[in-house]
Formats: structure tokens, sequence, C-alpha cells
């Protein structure tokens, strides 16, 4: 059903899609927790178009990446997917409100004052940073046309193809090069003088870092990602560069997020940890699991 989510890149429509992941396929275990859907969200729907996926690893990030979210999707006027897992989405712990005390709302709308000066408008008019102004139907006078088939900049069916080569270079790379821009940078956590540095996304976060301050004498730090889409192959190659053993840890089988971290630095990790039967890592076992790796 991810047809739905082309649709959104086709049309530039801001929408932001909550992921909280179990294991799959088909039901699997309904009631358990998995990082398996990190592929998928990447990927998913048919063609190319710019997204952006955050992957929270607290509450606190939930609640601040949700804002994020809603603020880049209006504002590049793109699929903004958060990543949770039911792990995360279950957890339930006493924290500090309001949690986004100075965050200022901004929308990326033409004001009402705006839209009544318009004419000709143009729903996808091409722009140096790839966003077109956004007009509120009944707004303005004209009529705004959107059409799932590639179109001009008005919004009409076209098989042009110098236009359809400067539809995809707006709806990708401009608005990709803007994204960049706003990539959350990685969190790291005794990584400096580290022997062993533990590399996660998402809910792995908690356990990474209460095996770092448990195994403290090991000199063990981690780096945890809270966006992995665009991946913030820069950001993660600095704090990475001095690490003498790196070791993926993550929730699924197929080690996606190691792949991924692979393609997008063309570093390689010492090892991965994976577990994949529903539950969550836990200390001890996590803990057990490093100590193999540390010898």
């Amino acid at each position: 059903m991810t047809e739905g989510l082309s649709l959104a890149g086709m049309i530039e429509t801001p929408i932001v899609v909550v992921d909280s992941q179990r294991p799959a396929p088909a039901t699997g275990f309904p009631t358990r927790t998995e990082q398996a859907d990190l592929d998928l969200l990447i990927h998913a729907g048919h063609g190319e178009f710019a997204r952006v996926i955050y992957a929270p690893g607290t509450i606190e990030e939930a609640f601040d990446l949700t804002i994020k979210a809603f603020d880049v999707a209006e504002k590049y006027q793109i699929p903004a997917l958060i990543m949770t897992d039911q792990h995360l989405a279950d957890s339930i712990r006493d924290v500090d409100t309001p949690l986004n005390k100075n965050v200022k709302i901004q929308r990326y709308i033409l004001s009402l004052e705006e839209s009544k000066n318009i004419k000709n408008y143009k729903r996808y008019q091409l722009t140096d940073s790839g966003i077109s102004p956004l007009a509120v139907p009944s707004w303005i006078d004209d009529v705004i046309y959107a059409d799932s088939d590639e179109h001009t900049e008005e919004g009409h069916i076209t098989e042009d193809a110098g236009m359809r080569k400067k539809m995809v270079e707006k709806r990708f790379y401009k608005k990709i090069e803007g994204l960049k821009k706003e990539i959350i940078p990685p969190i790291a956590y005794k990584v400096s003088g580290a022997h062993l540095v533990l590399l996660g996304f998402g809910s792995t976060y908690g356990v990474m870092k209460d095996v770092c301050d448990a195994m403290h004498e090991k000199k063990i730090g981690f780096v945890h990602l809270s966006q992995v889409w665009p991946f913030p192959n820069h950001e993660i190659k600095l704090l990475l560069a001095g690490a003498k053993k790196i070791i993926t840890v993550e929730n699924n089988a197929g080690g996606q997020f190691t792949k991924l971290f692979k393609c997008e630095t063309g570093m390689m990790v010492n090892g991965t940890i994976l577990k994949f039967d529903g539950r969550p890592f836990d200390l001890d076992g996590l803990m057990d699991l490093v100590e193999k790796e540390v010898r």
C-alpha cells in the first residue's frame, strides 16, 4: 500500500507517517518488537522522490522529532517518516514537560493576504530550491491543479521529456540537497579514546548507553542515529574516524542498518549484533554479547 507515498511524492503533498515496527512478515509477532522496516521506509513507493526518516531513541526524542517531521514535511512538501517500534511505543517513564518550551511553529503556506495578489498560480513552479509556493484552495482566484501523472508547472499532464527531467530534478535532487543541510547529527557518547564503539539507531539508544556505563572499565562508547535518511554520512565519518573497533547493534535478522552504513560511508564494521526474537535488547544480554567482542 505504498502507492499513496509515491502519490504524495509526485504531487508534493506534505505528509507525516509513523511506522511503529513489530515483527513480520504478515502478522508476525503482533505484540512484540523489531527494527526490520528500515529498507522498506527508505525505498517505499515506486520511483524516486525526496523523503526524510527519523528514528527516535527516547520518549523525549519522539516528541522533538515529531515536531521536526511536521516542520520538514511542510517546508519541503515531502513525506516525513517517523520510524519507531513496539518497544519504544509501549515504554513509559517520567519526563519533564513541556518538552519543547522554545518551539515556534512556522507555516510554509502562502498567507491569506499574499494569496489575494496571486495571478496565474503555478502549483509546481520551478525554483532554485525545488520548493514551489504552496497555496490554500479558495484563498486564491485561480484553479489549483494536481496530477499524479507527470505534469507541467501549472499541474497539467505532460509527456514532454525536457519537463520530465526538470520535475525529477526538482522533486529529487534539489529537495535532497536542502534536506542534507538540516540533517540531525548522530549522538556520540564516550567515543573519544574508546576501544570499542557500538553503533545503532532508534530504540537501542538506552541499552547501548547502559552498556557503556556498566562496562566503563572496558572503554566502550556508542554512536546513535536519530535520523537515518538522508543518511548523515559526513557527520558519522567524523565521529568514527578514530574508532578502533565498530560493532553495530540492531533488532533485525538481515543487518539492514549495517548494510546502509557500509553503503553510505564506505566504512566497514568489525561485527554485528542482531536480535530478532521479538524482544528488545536487555542490559545483561547485550553486555554478554559485547564482552565476546571485547576479548
